[in-house]
C-alpha cells in the first residue's frame, strides 16, 4: 500500500504534539496506529481487526478543538497530527 507508505513517512518525519500525552488514551491509539502502518509500510501483511479507533475521550477532546473559534499553536499541532492518523487509519482500513 503506497499510500500508507506515504502517510507514515509523513507521520515519521512530525514531532508527537506535546498535547497528545494529556488527552486520555491518544498515546496509546497513536502507538498501536502507528505500530499497523510501520508494517503495512515495510510490507508485512495486517489483520484489519488490530486496526484501532481513538478512544472517546480522545474524540471528545478533537470535537471540543475543532469547535473553538481560536486554537493555540499547540492545539492546531495536535489536531492536524490527529488528522494525519485519521488519513492513515481509513488508508488501513480501519472504520
Amino acid at each position: 500500500m503506497k499510500t500508507v507508505k506515504l502517510l507514515y513517512e509523513r507521520l515519521c518525519a512530525l514531532p508527537a504534539p506535546v498535547l497528545g500525552r494529556s488527552i486520555d488514551d491518544f498515546a496509546l491509539y497513536e502507538a498501536l496506529l502507528a505500530g499497523c502502518a510501520h508494517r503495512v509500510a515495510h510490507g508485512y501483511l495486517l489483520d484489519l481487526s488490530t486496526v484501532p479507533s481513538p478512544d472517546e475521550g480522545t474524540l471528545r477532546a478533537v470535537a471540543e478543538l475543532r469547535a473553538k473559534l481560536a486554537v493555540s499553536v499547540e492545539e492546531r499541532a495536535f489536531l492536524e497530527y490527529f488528522e494525519l492518523l485519521e488519513e492513515i487509519r481509513f488508508a488501513l482500513g480501519g472504520s
